[in-house]
């Protein structure tokens, strides 16, 4: 009845006024289009990580001060930026910039690395902070860095830290915001609820595992994101209901790897995630292999898709295999993390050696940390009928039917950790090595290519805006890079 009343009000006014009708439709067309485009609430836009602002993006190429991680984010006219040194001084900082001079707005520093992309909450930005050295030494209850673990909320004008929510372990997966809710899985296996304004835990659910980078994708009351678990194996897949506060299913992956970097994708009724499988060998079919030195499936890269209401499996589809000789495999297995986590002499041996400064190998973990970073699953892209993956240790860029997951083509970008953007059929993603490819998104032909001074970018995507791609990466460059006409379908 009050609808109707509504209606038949606004009617009478707009026959008699009709200018005041159109400012109406204007002024709605404008508050729908300011919600939709031109503020960040989850991980790059939406649930097809197809990152996009409608605003007017200037060129610039500007140095921020430290390696840039994830994609940026947009906040009304600025965009926001987020960083982190590793090191023995770690520390992370979070910048407002002008999107049309590049200019900085303002810098605030943070206590860790900030891996997340910036969230905004109304008046609010939301980031998360932890990353390197991050992973729980017992069995999650307590971790690896000496550095603080929390939720953080900036004031969206002045950059000044309004709340801070510590968390056990890292935070690197990029929060939700859902009508005054941040929402994300942490390292410290929950998945947490806080309220926007104040920082206050509101609810939480236990999960089995660590989210590491998989921020989750978000389809109306559901979001979907997988974790990690080596100390029970446990690599399992969620939907968890907002409005519920209850698990709506999950699904294990028997000795997947890296189930918690890739984030998700949704594409209709589908929800599609990536990651390592590593192959089980006993010991009869070990010696089998040594004895007629027939190679030794190391790993395979998987695709996988599920049904986004109950998690049934769909498609599991073999992107890559990697083979070795048995001894290399052998070599490994001794060496793998799993035993770093689960014998606690061999811990015990390592804290000891650490303490006396000797150098000692007791496996993949004691080494120093890499020059690139360890991430092997990017974030998948969905863009029409299409499924876009970039496994790094393949080199190339595969685009993958929705509907039957058949590689439909590939494309070689080199090593890379991001996943591509799209926008009117053209494809944009940017490799390890800083070099930007341009593609045709549909038969992946190559445009142009074009040598960034980024350095490595990802795990992420760049943003996108009508006439210009903005990136950053490691090398603490921020780029605006203008789109040429003639590159736009």
């Amino acid at each position: 009845m009050l609808k109707m009343c509504f209606s038949r009000r606004f009617y009478q006014t707009a026959k008699t006024d009709r200018s005041w009708i159109v400012s109406w439709i204007f002024l709605a067309a404008t508050s729908i289009t300011t919600i939709h485009a031109y503020a960040s609430s989850q991980f790059e836009e939406n649930a097809q990580h197809l990152a996009f602002t409608k605003n007017k993006v200037g060129t610039f190429d500007i140095r921020v001060g430290q390696p840039i991680i994830a994609p940026p984010a947009v906040d009304g006219k600025n965009l926001l930026v987020t960083t982190g040194k590793t090191g023995r001084h770690q520390s992370g900082q979070v910048l407002s910039i002008n999107e049309k001079t590049g200019a900085i707005l303002w810098r605030t520093p943070l206590g860790n690395i900030t891996m997340t992309q910036a969230v905004v909450a109304g008046d609010y930005v939301i980031v998360g902070l932890g990353g390197k050295r991050m992973f729980a030494v017992n069995a999650g209850r307590s971790c690896r860095s000496r550095f603080p673990h929390a939720i953080v909320a900036l004031q969206a004008t002045t950059g000044k830290i309004v709340w801070k929510y510590a968390t056990r372990c890292q935070d690197m997966p990029t929060p939700t915001d859902v009508h005054h809710e941040i929402l994300t899985p942490t390292g410290g296996g929950r998945f947490i609820a806080l309220d926007s304004h104040t920082g206050k835990l509101l609810w939480q659910i236990p999960i089995a595992g660590w989210s590491g980078m998989s921020s989750p994708a978000r389809a109306r009351s559901n979001l979907y994101f997988g974790t990690d678990n080596t100390f029970t194996n446990r690599n399992d897949f969620y939907d968890i209901n907002w409005r519920t506060h209850k698990v709506v299913w999950t699904r294990n992956f028997t000795h997947a790897v890296n189930l918690a970097e890739a984030s998700p994708v949704i594409h209709k009724d589908t929800v599609f995630t990536a990651f390592m499988h590593i192959q089980s060998y006993g010991p009869f079919s070990f010696v089998a292999h040594l004895w007629n030195h027939i190679p030794m499936r190391e790993f395979t890269f998987q695709i996988v898709s599920m049904n986004a209401t109950t998690g049934q499996l769909l498609h599991q589809q073999v992107i890559y295999s990697h083979t070795v000789s048995p001894v290399k495999w052998a070599d490994y297995s001794i060496t793998s993390n799993d035993i770093y986590w689960k014998n606690w002499v061999m811990a015990a041996l390592r804290k000891a050696a650490r303490a006396l400064n000797m150098t000692i190998r007791l496996s993949d973990m004691d080494k120093s940390d890499p020059a690139l970073p360890g991430i092997y699953d990017p974030p998948l892209t969905a863009w029409h009928h299409i499924i876009y993956v970039e496994p790094r240790l393949t080199k190339r860029l595969y685009a993958i039917d929705a509907h039957t997951e058949k590689i439909l083509w590939s494309f070689r970008t080199g090593e890379d950790i991001t996943n591509p953007n799209i926008y009117h059929g053209v494809l944009y993603t940017v490799n390890m090595k800083g070099k930007l490819y341009v593609l045709d998104a549909q038969s992946g032909d190559l445009i142009y290519t074009k040598k960034l001074g980024t350095g490595t970018v990802g795990p992420s995507e760049g943003l996108l805006s009508p006439h210009a791609f903005i990136v950053g990466g490691r090398s603490g460059k921020l780029i605006s890079l203008f789109i040429a006409s003639r590159h736009r379908k």
